[in-house]
């Protein structure tokens, strides 16, 4: 696949968790399409794995131009897309292993409470990625098709050096179970501490994502995402 290059010029980037991650303000967010303004934090529980299945970029010439658009599809109603008033996900992976801020926070920084520290229990913000079990729930996305094509190798290393730094500060065994609490509505289920969507389709409906070849990688990701967590 024929992707776009990675970006030279000067763009704000947050560095707030231990990793490089363009904000909102770096990929040129349209703010006037967040309507979801009323922000809920609850403690972080685990991760769940995604993929951008439509919106493969491998027409572009630019990654920012494909997370605006997942961004717009997700937001706005216009044009067939979902009205959620935000992007769905935490954070975008793309295939150069750029990483994106997604869901707005109230500040620059992604993912967590505004002046937060990365510690277990940690506030995050809620998100719309996993529906039934959104709260505590931290959603990245790589931009790719993965049930056709492979992710980069780039992509997959920014994603296990995302999940080990979040798993280290979280305090989260990768490779075991996590017992999930929606904290509204009560459900309670024990999932991967690092998930892919498609693990709970029993609760948030059948999906095959992140695609068979992005999921078949999750295995070797938790390993490696245990190396930093100390064991």
């Amino acid at each position: 696949m024929a992707g776009a290059p990675p970006f030279r010029d000067p763009t704000e980037t947050s560095f707030a968790w231990g990793f490089a991650a363009v904000t909102r303000k770096g990929w040129s967010a349209d703010e006037s399409l967040m309507t979801w303004t009323d922000h809920q934090f609850d403690p972080a529980q685990l991760i769940t794995v995604h993929h951008t299945l439509d919106f493969t970029g491998s027409d572009a010439t630019d990654y920012r131009d494909v997370v605006r658009a997942v961004y717009e599809f997700h937001a706005s109603p216009d044009h067939g897309g979902r009205g959620w008033g935000d992007i769905g996900y935490h954070l975008i992976i793309d295939p150069n292993g750029v990483v994106y801020a997604g869901r707005d926070t109230g500040d620059s920084a992604p993912i967590f409470r505004p002046g937060a520290v990365l510690r277990p229990g940690v506030d995050v913000v809620e998100a719309g990625h996993v529906y039934n079990a959104n709260p505590g729930n931290i959603g990245i996305c790589l931009i790719g098709n993965f049930d056709v094509t492979q992710p980069t190798t780039a992509a997959v290393v920014a994603l296990r050096d995302v999940l080990g730094t979040l798993c280290t500060g979280l305090g989260l065994n990768p490779l075991t179970q996590v017992h999930y609490v929606n904290p509204s509505t009560g459900l309670a289920v024990d999932m991967p501490a690092i998930s892919g969507h498609r693990d709970w389709s029993d609760i948030a409906g059948l999906t095959e994502c992140p695609g068979e070849h992005l999921y078949n990688c999750l295995p070797l990701l938790r390993a490696a995402a245990l190396q930093p967590f100390g064991c």
